[in-house]
């Protein structure tokens, strides 16, 4: 059962991908983040996802635009190993969207902290870690309630994150 909203993040770490690895073409696993700290500060959207899952796939597109939103951190956190998190990253620009990209490295301990038990699983936090919401799944509908929440507590304008041309309007995690 995943996090309820109100209830404080948990203290627990995701991983950095060591791009200045040895050998470049392979990223390798980095320094430690502490996910509830990311939102010390302001508000942060947290994206538990794997690169096979379809629903991630189709819910990848809204993340550079959920970062577009000034003062809300977005973090992509992967359950795949180094090179499929590289490759996920690289196929949505996630990085270059301003997203940031960590690794739950196997036996997953973020995501069994969180409760994921299905991939996509969105997770709002805001400014101090309390948990607001949580999204499993793909849904234009939800996505787009999960930013304007998001927006408001950054004290930005609601974005709308996905339209009828981005693809399937619903998909099961």
């Amino acid at each position: 059962m995943p996090v309820a909203p109100g209830q404080l993040a948990p203290a627990v770490a995701a991983v950095t991908l060591d791009r200045e690895a040895e050998a470049p073409e392979l990223a390798a696993l980095g320094a430690p983040v502490d996910l509830a700290a990311l939102a010390a500060d302001r508000p942060a959207l947290l994206f538990f996802y794997k690169g096979d899952c379809g629903a991630c796939d189709a819910a990848a597109h809204v993340l550079p635009r959920l970062a577009a939103v000034p003062g809300l951190a977005v973090v992509a956190v992967s359950q795949d190993g180094t090179e499929a998190t590289d490759g996920f990253s690289n196929a949505h620009r996630l990085a270059a969207g301003g997203v940031r990209v960590l690794v739950d490295p196997e036996p997953w301990p973020a995501s069994d902290a969180f409760g994921v038990a299905a991939t996509p699983t969105f997770v709002l936090l805001a400014r101090g870690g309390r948990v607001e919401a949580v999204v499993e799944g793909w849904s234009r509908d939800a996505a787009n309630g999960l930013a304007a929440r998001a927006a408001a507590l950054a004290g930005a304008p609601a974005p709308v994150v996905s339209t009828p041309h981005d693809g399937p309007s619903f998909r099961p995690g």
